[in-house]
């Protein structure tokens, strides 16, 4: 016969088990509003019954059940889900990273509404034509000094408004890789926790709930990969490199780059090597710290740079009401403190480069009618790798027009085209992989004439007559004049966009007038009068209507065009891209909280079935309580 107390036992052991299965319907609950929350299970098994199978068990009915016991509190979650969650999480985070400043790029810029450049440079030119109408006024001329100080304003106000959105941005990378590191500090110890409780045969869900909310955050910041195969061990990889394992974290310092104005690259603290991104918010912060912001600013340098030159270039050749000429309209700062344009690019106290950004040539020539030479240029373009020859030909039947597509068309770096005299001026452009060496002609050189005796532009053929930047004294192989020449301006030319002292102090030096050829020297060498305005319409149409090449644009409007097109381009890409992520993770949140969230409804049909289950279990002791009581107390022995 059986004992009675076993019943009790049973009885005793379904109370505990249920009750713990209360406390863990009311722990899920408890966390029904928190998203990274995975709901709990309890796992029941039966005890192991009595009794084995032995030759010396009792002779009794064997295999007797002895209740129930919790064999495991188990998470409800999906690793699959969950691992694309985290790449989700570094695409998404990256396209909203790019959306936030392309859309602050485009308050910038504010276009097509409000006082934009668009709207001052249309306002500016329309000024000069309305000089060339009235050039005798003092009012007109006043209206332009207003205009061009407007555009001036303006133009510094973009550049310093993209300057503080990258520096913004240094500041975003330095505050996110320092909270990468304080949760990859976080990961490790939780790892810790978790394996010394696992090793004591625990199910520490909740600190693998925390581990995993850690994980998506992190992956929002960059790539990482997860690796699972090693059951004592989480391992989380950015790149080929490990930045956690297990209990031992590989910390990312910051470090200023000089080549990249002093702002911070992430190292690996151990090697000092680079960390190598893809997605996630630190890489996009990269790509629009030194990548579109730099592009941008790049473009409104150039902009500035090219306006500014343009209008000198002619301004230069005209007469004002008092006829002064060769004054300058605005201020030029250039790169070098000497006349000969050579500067120190390695910081050595030695000059050791010639930096100049035009050259035109000394004879007029008619653009349309055959060269009647051949020969082939030589440029060097700059490349990622270093500088890369490209040899533009020519021949007799071309025009030189058609050599001014070809050499445009090349994108070595210099473009070219007819300057108001009908002479060729050839100019730098931006540098795509130095913005150091932005605006300096990196070498010219002719094998025939054209660039000699035909445009003046050269001394000498050949190699020996070539210009070269990385030599000094390389201005003495241009035939120009000394007006004719632009040297490098400072680093950052739309950051000063002044008239210059001459101009703003008194509006009578404003060269409207083109002035007239005394002698027939083809030289427009001496004032015309009062009224006459043709030099302010030379400067209205170079830079409306003529192909003054800005950059690799033909006119002020194709290349502002171009840059707000390209800008609402990245835009809309940026939005799109966002766009779609988001509905992707919400697709994803959705799956995973289909398996992991708590459901209300169901919990409480738990806690009903497991209070009835815990109620059966007590009214179990209950009659046995009462079968003891009467063998004990009324049997009458």
């Amino acid at each position: 016969m059986g004992s009675t107390f076993q019943g009790i036992e049973i009885g005793k052991r379904g109370l505990s088990a249920h009750q713990q299965a209360l406390q863990t319907t009311g722990h899920n609950i408890s966390n029904a509003d928190n998203k990274h929350y995975a709901r709990q299970r309890v796992v029941m098994n039966s005890m192991d019954p009595i009794y084995e199978p032995a030759l010396n068990r009792a002779e009794v009915a064997g295999q007797i059940g002895q209740g129930v016991k919790v064999a495991e509190i188990e998470r409800v979650r999906d690793n699959f889900i969950d691992d694309r969650i985290v790449e989700s999480s570094s695409t998404k985070d990256y396209w909203g990273k790019k959306n936030d400043y392309l859309y602050q790029v485009e308050t910038v810029f504010n276009e097509p509404s409000g006082t934009t450049l668009r709207a001052l440079m249309d306002n500016f030119w329309s000024a000069w034509e309305d000089l060339s109408s009235y050039p005798e006024e003092t009012a007109h001329r006043a209206v332009v000094q207003e205009k061009a100080e407007g555009l001036g304003s303006r133009m510094e106000d973009v550049f310093r408004k993209l300057s503080q959105l990258r520096e913004q941005a240094n500041r975003e990378v330095e505050s996110k890789v320092h909270h990468l590191n304080t949760v990859a500090e976080n990961i490790k110890s939780l790892n810790e926790k978790i394996g010394k409780s696992q090793a004591l045969g625990d199910n520490p869900n909740d600190l693998l709930d925390r581990r995993d909310e850690l994980l998506q955050e992190l992956a929002g910041m960059v790539d990482i990969t997860i690796g699972r195969s090693d059951e004592d061990e989480l391992m989380v990889f950015i790149g080929q490199q490990i930045l956690v394992q297990g209990q031992k974290v590989h910390k990312i310092d910051l470090v200023g780059n000089p080549a990249n104005d002093g702002l911070l690259d992430m190292k690996w603290s151990e090697t000092g090597k680079e960390v190598l991104l893809r997605k996630g918010s630190i890489q996009a912060l990269y790509e629009i710290r030194d990548n579109i912001l730099v592009e941008k600013i790049n473009s409104v340098d150039a902009l500035a740079i090219n306006a500014m030159d343009v209008i000198n270039e002619i301004h230069k050749d005209g007469f004002g009401l008092n006829g002064k000429t060769n004054l300058s309209f605005f201020e030029e700062k250039s790169l070098a403190t000497n006349t000969f344009g050579e500067i120190d690019t390695d910081g050595d106290g030695l000059n050791d480069k010639t930096a100049i950004f035009r050259v035109t040539g000394r004879t007029s020539i008619d653009p349309d009618r055959p060269i009647g030479i051949s020969g082939t240029m030589r440029f060097l373009k700059a490349t990622a790798l270093g500088e890369e020859e490209v040899l533009v030909p020519y021949s007799k039947d071309d025009t030189l027009n058609a050599v001014i597509k070809r050499i445009n068309r090349s994108e070595t770096g210099v473009v070219a085209y007819m300057s108001h005299d009908n002479q060729l001026a050839l100019k730098s452009t931006t540098q795509a992989h130095d913005k150091k060496e932005n605006f300096m002609i990196r070498h010219l050189e002719d094998s025939g004439e054209l660039l000699v005796g035909l445009t003046g532009i050269l001394s000498a053929t050949g190699s020996a007559g070539s210009f070269d930047y990385r030599k000094l004294g390389e201005i003495n192989k241009f035939q120009a004049n000394s007006q004719d020449v632009t040297l490098t301006p400072m680093f950052h030319p739309s950051a000063f966009f002044h008239m210059s002292a001459d101009v703003k102090n008194n509006p009578a030096n404003i060269a409207a007038a083109r002035g007239k050829d005394v002698g027939g020297t083809g030289d427009y060498n001496s004032p015309h009068g009062h009224k006459d305005g043709t030099n302010a319409l030379l400067i209205a149409a170079a830079l409306r209507e003529k192909p003054v090449m800005f950059d690799y644009s033909k006119t002020t409007d194709d290349f502002y065009n171009s840059l707000i097109s390209k800008l609402g381009t990245e835009a809309r890409e940026a939005k799109q891209e966002y766009t779609t992520q988001s509905e992707l993770m919400v697709e994803l949140e959705n799956m995973r909280q289909s398996v992991m969230g708590v459901n209300l409804d169901e919990e409480m049909a738990n806690m009903v079935q497991f209070q009835q289950s815990y109620n059966a279990s007590a009214r179990m002791i209950s009659t046995l309580n009462e079968m003891l009581d009467t063998i004990i107390n009324r049997l009458g022995v």
